[in-house]
């Protein structure tokens, strides 16, 4: 790289940009991050990282803008996979913003987005009693992830809610943990061949 990464507060700031309102803050992107890579289904890399650039995968031009912001990501992911992998109690997902308010929704949206890039491979997870004995945390913070716990009591997930700061990482250690064995068999699952490439 011709120029350094830019900081995580930096890259919200970027992220958060009025000019740039097809983009999420850095927290949703940590939240999309955390589900991709402690979810049970390996997710290519220009799959999920193209959902924060509207879609379109990131300029390869060393020292763009755009291209600085995607290795920052990039950086961020892999420090997130490292970490649950050898060190999991370590993690620590990012829930404020460059001006220091905490954003646990956009956190959790992100991850949602996350959940949405493999909906056949989670949906076991969102019927099954793990949902929520663990993911609880994360879901009862916005209003799409209360749509998921529609069996637990508003009551309830309102007190979830209220220590979800404390509890989302946990949740992740947890998820990725328990998705071990699903998320390695998908990555070595074949890659179908585009039969529109074979025309």
């Amino acid at each position: 790289m011709t120029k350094a990464l830019f900081t995580y507060d930096e890259a919200d700031t970027l992220l958060r940009d009025a000019g740039r309102s097809d983009h999420v803050g850095f927290n949703a992107v940590d939240g999309l991050i955390a589900a991709v890579a402690a979810g049970p289904a390996y997710i290519e890399t220009n799959e999920w990282l193209s959902q924060i650039f509207s879609g379109k995968a990131p300029t390869q031009t060393p020292g763009a803008l755009a291209y600085r912001l995607a290795q920052t990501i990039l950086h961020r992911h892999g420090k997130v996979v490292k970490t649950l992998a050898r060190r999991p109690d370590a993690y620590l997902p990012l829930l404020t913003n460059a001006s220091g308010r905490a954003v646990i929704t956009d956190w959790s949206v992100g991850f949602l987005l996350g959940v949405g890039l493999n909906v056949d491979a989670w949906a076991p997870l969102m019927i099954s009693s793990f949902r929520r004995a663990t993911l609880a945390p994360i879901l009862s913070v916005n209003p799409m992830g209360r749509e998921l716990m529609l069996d637990v009591p508003d009551a309830e997930l309102d007190r979830i809610a209220a220590t979800a700061h404390d509890a989302i990482g946990g949740a992740v250690i947890a998820l990725y943990r328990h998705c071990a064995k699903a998320r390695c068999a998908s990555q070595r699952l074949p890659k179908l061949p585009n039969p529109r490439k074979s025309k």
